[in-house]
């Protein structure tokens, strides 16, 4: 696990800036075809040197999140999302339970290209995100001295890139959808790019 501290601001600043012009310019042009919606699923492969602790498995960490669709822009559609996905490894020693929790916290803003077709909507693309990358190390009272907390926590923002492929099926008579979703995500950590997947599952509400 090799979360270091530095100096992100600038890389930070034009990843934001991408983000809000992406997310906020949309509504400029979709007076209709927004989409709000939640998802469920995976992030896998995240146990790699850079986010996990030797012996912690992090093959496979939940994932939830939200997601706002906008459909009506000239060629492209704008997804913009946040998720948070997270797992808790339990460790013994000297008869003693230690807890160390990993996760992350990303934002995500995605162009993705929809190909319409009668029965759904697949579409491919890509997009930026900033991922919130942080460990939460519970360890026994008897071992923190007397003005110490029983709890550490480490947290450090860094910049991505991912692919997205999915489709949208939309059910008949309501304004829902039910959608599909899998990312490859890069991830810009000091040592080395990592390579994550992210599979998830959700349901989208339309406006009219």
């Amino acid at each position: 696990m090799s979360i270091t501290k530095g100096n992100q601001g600038g890389n930070m600043k034009k990843v934001l800036i991408v983000m809000f012009l992406m997310a906020f310019a949309a509504p400029s042009f979709a007076l209709t075809g927004v989409s709000f919606g939640i998802k469920g699923g995976l992030l896998t492969d995240y146990d790699q040197p850079s986010f996990s602790a030797p012996g912690e498995d992090n093959t496979n960490m939940a994932l939830g999140g939200l997601t706002v669709k906008f459909t009506s822009l000239p060629m492209v559609n704008v997804i913009v999302s946040g998720e948070y996905a997270w797992k808790t490894n339990s460790f013994t020693s000297y008869d003693e339970t230690i807890d160390l929790k990993t996760h992350d916290l990303l934002f995500s803003a995605s162009a993705v290209y929809p190909f319409e077709l009668p029965f759904a909507t697949p579409y491919l693309g890509g997009g930026l995100a900033t991922h919130s990358i942080g460990f939460d190390l519970d360890y026994p009272a008897s071992w923190a001295l007397a003005d110490e907390a029983e709890a550490f926590s480490t947290t450090e923002t860094r910049m991505g890139y991912h692919l997205i492929a999915g489709f949208d099926v939309g059910l008949p008579t309501l304004p829902l959808k039910l959608n599909a979703e899998y990312r490859l995500n890069w991830i810009d950590m000091p040592e080395e790019t990592a390579k994550v997947n992210s599979f998830a599952l959700g349901l989208l509400f339309s406006l009219p």
